[in-house]
């Protein structure tokens, strides 16, 4: 617990649902380039230093299932050093699935776009300046 009384964490992970690990695996691994660590047979982590990891369950196991309602959006935030335009341009040659046009301003500064993973799950990514 910390001084104040609040528990304290040191890593933070959310778990979506895949119909297709490999996919996710291409993706995550692949595409977007990071870390794979494996859980079990039906799950796999993909992880963003410090301890930041987006967990794929294979459809059918843990607690819920992959439906076609994805109500929940992944947001990465682009370094400091980074470039979001040269990221944009990456994935959409990759052939991901581009939800904006290009690069746009984000209304609470900085800039933004929005794409999709094989599963259908919104990605945003931001740079904020």
């Amino acid at each position: 617990m910390t001084d104040e009384g609040y528990p304290k964490f040191d890593t933070f992970k959310i778990f979506i649902y895949h119909k297709s690990l490999e996919k996710a695996r291409e993706f995550f691994g692949d595409i977007l380039g990071l870390e794979e660590t494996h859980e079990s047979d039906h799950v796999k982590q993909y992880w963003m230093p410090p301890n930041v990891a987006v967990g794929i369950v294979l459809d059918g196991h843990g607690y819920l299932p992959a439906t076609e309602d994805k109500p929940v959006m992944l947001c990465f935030h682009v370094p400091d050093d980074g470039d979001i335009y040269e990221l944009f341009d990456y994935l959409k040659s990759r052939g991901v699935k581009m939800l904006d046009e290009g690069v746009r301003e984000f209304s609470a500064g900085g800039w933004v776009f929005l794409c999709e993973d094989p599963e259908g799950y919104v990605l945003e990514f931001v740079k904020r300046p």
